[in-house]
C-alpha cells in the first residue's frame, strides 16, 4: 500500500481548526484572506499552494527555544537569530549570542 502522506501544513491547519480556531484567525494569524484559507482547507486553492504552505508552517510550526525555555515559531526564532547583533539591549544580546548556536538557528538567506 502506497498511502500519501499528508503535507505538514495541512496537519498544522488541523490542528488549528480542532483546538478550535476559525477561519477569520487562521487568515488573520497568517495575513491572508479567509477565503484562501477555506480554499485551502476544501483542497481547491485555484494556483500554487506554497506561499501559502509557508506561511502555515512559519506561523503553526512551533519548536522549543532552549534560550528562552518555551515553545516559537519559525519566523520568532528567525527574527532574533538573523537581525545584526543587537547593542543596546544586554538581555537581547545574550538571546542573540545564544541564537547563533542553536541546533535551531534558519539558515542565513543569500539575495539572488
Amino acid at each position: 500500500m502506497n498511502a500519501i502522506a499528508t503535507p505538514r501544513w495541512r496537519e498544522l491547519l488541523d490542528q488549528a481548526k480542532a483546538a478550535g480556531e476559525n477561519n477569520r484567525d487562521i487568515a488573520d494569524r497568517l495575513d491572508v484572506s479567509r477565503t484562501m484559507v477555506s480554499l485551502a482547507l476544501a483542497d481547491k486553492y485555484p494556483s500554487r499552494i506554497d506561499a501559502f504552505a509557508r506561511r502555515v508552517i512559519d506561523a503553526y510550526d512551533l519548536f522549543p527555544c532552549p534560550h528562552l525555555g518555551e515553545r516559537v515559531t519559525g519566523n520568532a526564532c528567525k527574527e532574533y537569530a538573523l537581525r545584526a547583533a543587537p547593542t543596546s539591549s544586554a538581555r537581547d544580546a545574550r538571546h542573540w549570542l545564544a541564537c547563533q548556536t542553536c541546533p535551531h538557528k534558519p539558515a542565513q538567506e543569500v539575495a539572488k
